[in-house]
C-alpha cells in the first residue's frame, strides 16, 4: 500500500510540474489552438513564479513576432508552442515541417492537455497531406464513426491510392446533416463517373443540387449525367443563369453549345411534320455564317440564341402544319435582319476601334515629339551658354 501511495504522488508531483512549468497559463482548444492568458495581478507570485512568468511573456513576445526559433530555444519541447507551430506551418502549405511538429506534441503530451482524438485526428491529416495515406488511415480509423471529417480523409486517401470502390464505400456512410456532406458527394460524383456508374453519379449529382443550389457547377453536373434531354436543358440553363448573375461570362459558350444540338433537335423535329415548304430555322448555320462579327461579344450571342430558341419555342407549342411554317418563316426574316445589323454594329465598332488606334497613335508620337524637344533644347542650353540682360544662362 506504501508502494502504491509512493507511485501515486511521485505521478502526481510530476504532473504538477508540469502544469507549473507555464502550461497554466494557456487555455487549449479541441483543434490544437493555443491561447494565451495573461495575469492580471503579478504580486501573488513567488520569486521564481515571477521568474517563470516573465519568460512566459518573452516568449509570447517572440510569438507575436513570428520568431520561433527564439521561443523554441527559450522553451524547448513546450507544449503550447509545439501545438501553435503545427498550425503556423499548415497554413504555409509546409506539411513536412507541420507533420513532425504533431508528432513531438504526440510524444511529448502525457497528460493529454490537448484531446487525445485532436491529436491523432491532426497527424492523420498531416500523414495524408505529406502523401503517407497508410499512416493516415491507421490514425483516422479509430474515429470514423464519431467524426466525419474523419471519415471523409479516409475515404479521400483511398481516393488518393486509387481504390475507388473503398473510397466510395467510406464516403457513402457520410449523412447529409454532416459539414462535410456536399464534398463527400463531390467524390462520389467524380468515383461513379470514373468507374463508370452514371446512375450513381446521378443520384449524388442530384443531391449536390438539392444541398448546394448556389453552384452552378452542381447543375452542370446534373445535366452531364442524366438522360433526359428535357432535364438536361433545364439544369443547363439554371447553371447559365447563376452563371450570369455572378457575372462569370467566359462559361457562356461553353453552356450555350451544350444547349444548341438539345433545342434545335426540337425544331428539327417539328420541322419534319411541315407539308408546305418553309426554311428550317437552323442556329448552326446562323452562328456559322456570321463567326467573324462580333466573336468576342459574349452577352451578345448568348442573348441571341436565348431569343432565337425562345421563339422557336413558342412557334413549336403554338402551332402545327401551315401556321408552324408561317411562324418558323417570321423567325428566319427577324434573323436576316439581325444579321444586316450585327455587320453594320461590327463595322461601326471597327471603325471606333481604329479611330482609337489612330488617336494612340498620334499620342505617343506627339509625346515622343515633345520628348525630342526637351532633349534638344538641354542639349543646346548645356552647351552653348548665352549672356542675356546681364547674366549667363
Amino acid at each position: 500500500m506504501k508502494k502504491i501511495f509512493t507511485i501515486f504522488l511521485i505521478l502526481f508531483l510530476s504532473i504538477s510540474a508540469v502544469i507549473a512549468s507555464g502550461e497554466n497559463y494557456y487555455r487549449y482548444e479541441s483543434n490544437l489552438d493555443v491561447k494565451f492568458v495573461p495575469l492580471n495581478d503579478t504580486d501573488s507570485l513567488d520569486k521564481d513564479a515571477r521568474k517563470e512568468y516573465k519568460k512566459i511573456l518573452k516568449n509570447e513576445k517572440y510569438f507575436a513576432k513570428k520568431k520561433y526559433s527564439k521561443a523554441e530555444k527559450l522553451f524547448p519541447d513546450f507544449l503550447p508552442n509545439v501545438a501553435r507551430l503545427i498550425n503556423v506551418y499548415s497554413d504555409k502549405k509546409d506539411f513536412p515541417k507541420a507533420l513532425e511538429y504533431a508528432i513531438k506534441l504526440n510524444e511529448l503530451d502525457k497528460i493529454n492537455l490537448f484531446p487525445k482524438s485532436a491529436k491523432e485526428y491532426r497527424l492523420g491529416v498531416l500523414y495524408s497531406q505529406n502523401g503517407d495515406y497508410i499512416n493516415s488511415n491507421k490514425y483516422l480509423l479509430p474515429y470514423i464513426n464519431t467524426n466525419s471529417l474523419a471519415l471523409f480523409q479516409v475515404a479521400q486517401n483511398y481516393y488518393f491510392m486509387q481504390d475507388l470502390k473503398t473510397a466510395a464505400m467510406y464516403a457513402q456512410k457520410i449523412s447529409d446533416n454532416s459539414e462535410i456532406f456536399i464534398s463527400a458527394q463531390e467524390m462520389l460524383y467524380n468515383i461513379y463517373g470514373i468507374i463508370k456508374q452514371p446512375g450513381k453519379a446521378y443520384t449524388a449529382a442530384k443531391n449536390l443540387v438539392k444541398y448546394d443550389p448556389a453552384n452552378p457547377g452542381n447543375y452542370l453536373k446534373l445535366a452531364s449525367v442524366t438522360t433526359n434531354n428535357a432535364e438536361k436543358l433545364t439544369n443547363l440553363y439554371r447553371a447559365k443563369k447563376i452563371y450570369k448573375l455572378q457575372e462569370l461570362y467566359t462559361v457562356l459558350p461553353q453552356i450555350n453549345q451544350a444547349i444548341t444540338p438539345l433545342e434545335q433537335q426540337k425544331i428539327d423535329n417539328a420541322y419534319k411534320k411541315i407539308t408546305v415548304y418553309c426554311k428550317k430555322p437552323d442556329w448552326n448555320k446562323i452562328k456559322n455564317k456570321n463567326a467573324n462579327f462580333l466573336k468576342d461579344d459574349i452577352l451578345y450571342w448568348d442573348s441571341r440564341q436565348n431569343e432565337f430558341f425562345e421563339t422557336a419555342n413558342d412557334c413549336i407549342a403554338r402551332y402545327k402544319g401551315n401556321n408552324l411554317a408561317a411562324c418558323f418563316n417570321d423567325l428566319i426574316l427577324t434573323e436576316e435582319k439581325l444579321d444586316k445589323e450585327l455587320i453594320a454594329e461590327n463595322a461601326r465598332r471597327e471603325a471606333e476601334a481604329q479611330k482609337q488606334a489612330e488617336i494612340m497613335l498620334l499620342m505617343r508620337q506627339n509625346a515622343l515629339i515633345e520628348e525630342q524637344n526637351r532633349l534638344q533644347w538641354m542639349r543646346y542650353n548645356y552647351y552653348y551658354p548665352r549672356y542675356y540682360y546681364g547674366y549667363w544662362w
